[in-house]
């Protein structure tokens, strides 16, 4: 029974060992696989930086991670699990590189969503920047066709007034015309001496003025005997 005892017990130890080792060596990758991707980082960046202090420093920085994987290395060859640190550090790589590559597509189907929807955007914008421009020249058009009839409302009134103007004019030069002829008619009666043909003849023969004579007869018109008179006078 003692033997028995002793070798559950040592059974046990054993199978607490193994699990402790492999959570050591595990937790050593993990984190060998980590400090291996700053010193990754950190190597870039010097890449990046001509010579000088700074890349200096970042290159000191690069050897501090270098020595600390050297140490894990020997902490884990020392108890054993250095199989099982690099299996769970290569582990731990791959799984930050399909991270890696996950989010990147993500990225990539959100940009790509993006440009769709920023594509879908402009081509409403444009379907309507069409519209509007279809509107605007059927309001152009309409607007000409108005100033067209306008145009053509304002000549017919002008042609209307024009020939008004004349029709006017034609009538007031008429009613000039007649009204002249009207006054030379008066004038040329009132010129005439209100004096008998016989009269007449009689004062053109004796070289008497009628204008000068005084008639005598009916209405004070002027006889042959009253042109005789004025002669002897």
């Amino acid at each position: 029974m003692t033997e028995q005892v002793q070798d559950q017990q040592q059974t046990q130890e054993d199978q607490y060992l193994q699990e402790a080792q492999d959570f050591f060596g595990q937790s050593m990758g993990k984190l060998k696989s980590q400090i291996q991707n700053y010193r990754s980082q950190l190597e870039e960046y010097s890449e990046q930086l001509p010579e000088g202090d700074a890349k200096a420093q970042i290159q000191e920085m690069v050897d501090s991670y270098m020595e600390l994987e050297g140490s894990m290395d020997q902490a884990a060859q020392d108890a054993g699990v250095e199989d099982s640190m690099n299996q769970a550090a290569e582990q731990t790589q791959q799984q930050m590189q399909e991270y890696a590559q996950e989010t990147a597509q993500q990225a990539q189907d959100t940009a790509g969503q993006a440009a769709g929807q920023a594509q879908e955007a402009a081509g409403q914008a444009t379907e309507q920047a069409g519209e509007v421009a279809g509107q605007a020249q059927e309001a152009a058009g309409g607007a000409a066709d108005q100033d067209q009839d306008t145009a053509g409302q304002a000549t017919d009134q002008a042609g209307q007034a024009a020939g008004q103007a004349q029709e006017t004019a034609g009538q007031a030069a008429q009613q000039g015309q007649e009204a002249a002829g009207q006054a030379a008619q008066q004038e040329g009666q009132q010129q005439q001496p209100n004096a008998t043909q016989a009269a007449q003849q009689k004062a053109e023969q004796m070289g008497v003025d009628l204008s000068q004579v005084q008639g005598s007869g009916a209405e004070g018109r002027i006889t042959v005997r009253d042109v005789i008179g004025a002669a002897n006078q």
